[in-house]
């Protein structure tokens, strides 16, 4: 695990929360992330890992999924002006939801009842 990696472990915060509708269990976290470089990113990977039990290193890359570098350039750019903008895709069978004000939601849906 690189340093920067590290680094960013320490600046995430998480928050679960479950829900149940009939036999669909929702499972939501929250983390935080800095607004640095390459911040987002780490953070959707390491917060998608943590919801589906995966190691970050064992899945597909994110930017088979989305365009990692167009989101953080959102994310800075919305940043910059002072306009919030949110970022909806999935990845990992999970709704993953990015702010440019630091925050990300996975949100992942099973058809498992909850124990």
């Amino acid at each position: 695990m690189s340093d920067n990696l590290t680094q960013l472990d320490s600046t995430v915060s998480w928050i679960f929360d479950s829900s149940s509708d009939d036999d669909v269990v929702t499972e939501v976290v929250h983390a935080r992330f800095e607004t640095e470089p390459d911040a987002a990113v780490i953070t959707v990977v390491e917060t998608v890992a943590s919801v589906t039990g995966q190691e970050p290193l064992e899945m597909p890359p994110l930017f088979e999924s989305i365009d990692t570098e167009a989101l953080d350039e959102l994310v800075a750019a919305s940043e910059a002006r002072g306009k919030p903008v949110k970022v909806s895709f999935t990845y990992q069978d999970c709704l993953v939801t990015v702010s440019s004000r630091g925050d990300v939601v996975v949100e992942r849906r099973t058809t498992d009842t909850p124990s």
